[in-house]
């Protein structure tokens, strides 16, 4: 039973790891499952809000009459173009490509500092009303309104720093954790003395692993998120955008709990078929042929 339980241990690590490991390709991950996500009225309302405030702040520093509306609509009306979707996927890779090199360690990065954070930068987004909102708050403000860089916080980069440790990890045991998974789990079950309760008992243990796996992610959603992000951006879009990029990892785990449910149904029913689907076998009346019955004594003639 070590060995199983060993083995439904890797379970949930094989799973995150070819989870991280996908995630950290730019062509079937990270970049993909955010560009998905540029039709979202939350993320669409996210973005309009971070570029709006970051351009009208100036005016509210001042006590001045703000614009708000009227910039408000500007940026909206790019945001829900038809060119916005190949602007955000644009913001995505680019973050990606600031992201990886701090996490993985490779590749040209700064030391990173206490403030510091990898983001969405914005401005393709601001530079589409650069000409028309700087109209409007020229004339508010009566100068050159200043250089915006409106952005929407990600990752701390001290977090990310911090992290490369387990990611490195994960994605160097990408193929080990899989090859020990089905060692012990195997080994456990091919030296138990009843094999059949040893399969029932990996079965439920590996569902067993990716139901916490479940809960861990349930967990930090609900409640590490929302504090996390602050006010960098709101909840919702916070949340959609855990859901879109742990997408593959509640599929996965799903299937694997389906899985492990499955194989300890079917061998407790092997197991226990005739005990919970009794057949009961009717026998028919023998026949007796009448050549077949006894002759009646005769006396003597």
């Amino acid at each position: 039973m070590i060995l199983i339980a060993l083995g439904c241990t890797f379970a949930p690590i094989t799973l995150v790891g070819f989870w991280v490991a996908d995630e950290a390709s730019e062509t079937g991950g990270y970049v993909e499952d955010m560009a998905s996500l540029a039709d979202d009225p939350n993320i669409q309302d996210a973005v309009v809000d971070r570029i709006t405030n970051k351009i009208t702040r100036p005016l509210r520093r001042q006590a001045l009459t703000p614009t708000e509306n009227l910039v408000h609509d500007l940026v909206r009306g790019v945001v829900e173009s038809g060119a916005f979707p190949a602007i955000w996927r644009d913001v995505n890779r680019a973050a990606y490509l600031r992201l990886m090199p701090m996490l993985s360690g490779e590749g040209a990065w700064m030391p990173p500092t206490r403030e510091a954070a990898v983001g969405l930068d914005l401005t393709p987004v601001y530079d589409r009303t650069r000409d028309s909102v700087n109209d409007l708050v020229r004339e508010e403000l009566g100068e050159d309104p200043p250089v915006l860089r409106p952005t929407i916080d990600l990752f701390s980069s001290a977090d990310l720093v911090r992290a490369r440790t387990a990611y490195t990890w994960l994605i160097d045991m990408k193929w080990v954790s899989p090859v020990l998974t089905l060692g012990f789990l195997a080994a456990g079950v091919r030296l138990a003395r009843d094999r059949g309760r040893a399969l029932i008992g990996a079965g439920l243990g590996l569902a067993a692993s990716m139901f916490a796996l479940a809960v861990a992610l349930a967990a930090v959603r609900s409640v590490y998120l929302p504090d996390y992000v602050g006010s960098a951006t709101t909840v919702e879009a916070a949340t959609i955008v855990f859901d879109a990029l742990t997408g593959t990892l509640r599929a996965g785990l799903r299937i694997l709990f389906v899985a492990g449910l499955l194989v300890a149904g079917v061998t407790y029913l092997r197991a226990h078929r005739e005990q919970l689907f009794p057949v009961t076998i009717r026998r028919r009346p023998r026949r007796t042929s009448p050549r077949a019955e006894t002759p009646a004594v005769r006396g003597p003639r």
